[in-house]
């Protein structure tokens, strides 16, 4: 078949990682937050860096140096749902007639060349990744690796930068010249989230596949707390999906339910085609109505055993849980790309197949630091995910 496209927009910035920082410290719960929205940390989840500051009454390099204990960062990596989502599919994708293509926005600073020297040694184009105005988005990513009973969790404190008015009207119409449209975070790129609805109505226009991976809106959180979260212009988003990828509290915020039956619910009633709702290192959920994937009942599915008996037999492997969540949607998108490659059309593809690659590629991002795997050699990380993506076949026959 000719040459598959990919486009992928969303989230994308450097992450500055720091390993060991103590969640249930006094130096770490004086920044705890009080109420959703309010400003302050929460473990699991992004606050922006100026309502910290605001919160606290304190400037950012102060509370980080509190956080931290003063200690320099452990890593430099990129960072970001969509970016690492996308380099991840294309590094497993190896081999493959497929075009992975990155649009967004940078900064005119040193951490943009930074993060387009590493995105140049990846499968992924970044000609359509331009320098702006302003500094290049950022993250603080604090990691405890004992919390939740030593799964590990993270905590994200985000500066936007130019991404804050980067808008469709800037990414060009040679978006939508593609097979499969890729939208990784977008509450993240407010300018591309308000205006979701629109660009996933054009991406149908042209006959797109649409994958919308989420992440926890705290703009939408704090200006309307009290109101489910919005996914673009209008409720026609839903309808627009083809996968959505999304974790239990987003899944809770965007539906504007209280569990998660009623949410499942929800995206079902809305005409989403597909989604997984994930939880963290707890069992995640499926189902297809049979227009995308085959079709397949609500149904929970294990995170892959392999990766935790490889962690307990062998700790000094273990690196962190940063962009565990950004490789497993990754890894979904893999393999409908490569089903795609393969020949199947919508309504032939496997689910199963999609959980077992994001189950692998999710799993695999805990023996590194940061979620962008450096490959040594193309085809490297395809060899090391691989392997895992077959145990967890293995592991769900029976489900």
């Amino acid at each position: 078949m000719s040459q598959l496209k990919v486009s992928a927009i969303g989230c994308s910035l450097a992450d500055y990682l720091y390993t060991g920082i103590d969640f249930d410290s006094d130096s770490f719960k004086k920044y705890l937050s009080h109420k959703e929205g309010d400003g302050g940390l929460n473990p699991g989840h992004l606050v922006f860096v100026a309502d910290l500051e605001k919160f606290s009454g304190r400037d950012f390099p102060l509370i980080l140096d509190e956080l931290t204990g003063g200690k320099e960062f452990d890593g430099f990596n990129l960072g970001g749902p969509a970016i690492v989502g996308v380099i991840n599919a294309a590094q497993l994708l190896y081999g493959s007639n497929v075009d992975f293509n990155f649009y967004g926005a940078l900064g005119k600073d040193d951490t943009a060349d930074r993060i387009l020297d590493m995105i140049s040694k990846t499968p992924v184009n970044i000609s359509n990744y331009t320098k702006r105005a302003g500094t290049s988005p950022y993250t603080r990513v604090l990691s405890d690796p004992d919390h939740h009973n030593g799964k590990g969790e993270r905590t994200f404190l985000n500066n936007v930068g130019a991404c804050e008015n980067y808008t469709p009207d800037m990414v060009g119409d040679d978006f939508f010249d593609a097979d499969v449209l890729f939208f990784g975070a977008t509450a993240l790129v407010p300018g591309i989230h308000d205006h979701l609805t629109s660009m996933l109505k054009r991406g149908k226009e042209n006959n797109c596949i649409n994958i919308v991976t989420t992440v926890f809106d705290f703009r939408n959180e704090k200006s309307n707390p009290d109101k489910r979260w919005p996914l673009g212009e209008s409720d026609e988003s839903f309808e627009l999906i083809d996968m959505l990828i999304v974790d239990w509290d987003e899944a809770l915020k965007i539906s504007g339910k209280k569990d998660f039956v009623d949410a499942s619910q929800f995206f079902i009633d809305m005409g989403v085609k597909s989604f997984i709702i994930t939880h963290g290192a707890h069992d995640f959920f499926i189902w297809s109505n049979g227009k995308f994937f085959k079709e397949y009942s609500l149904t929970a599915f294990p995170i892959c055993a392999a990766i935790d008996t490889e962690l307990e037999a062998h700790p000094e492997k273990r690196g962190d849980t940063t962009g565990c969540g950004d490789n497993f949607a990754g890894g979904a998108l893999a393999s409908v790309v490569k089903q795609l490659v393969a020949g199947k059309k919508a309504g032939e593809l496997e689910i199963t197949d999609a959980c077992a690659w994001a189950c692998a590629s999710g799993g695999f991002a805990c023996f590194t630091l940061g979620g962008t795997y450096h490959e040594k050699t193309p085809g490297e990380k395809l060899g090391f995910v691989k392997p895992l993506h077959q145990a967890y076949l293995e592991q769900i026959k029976t489900i």
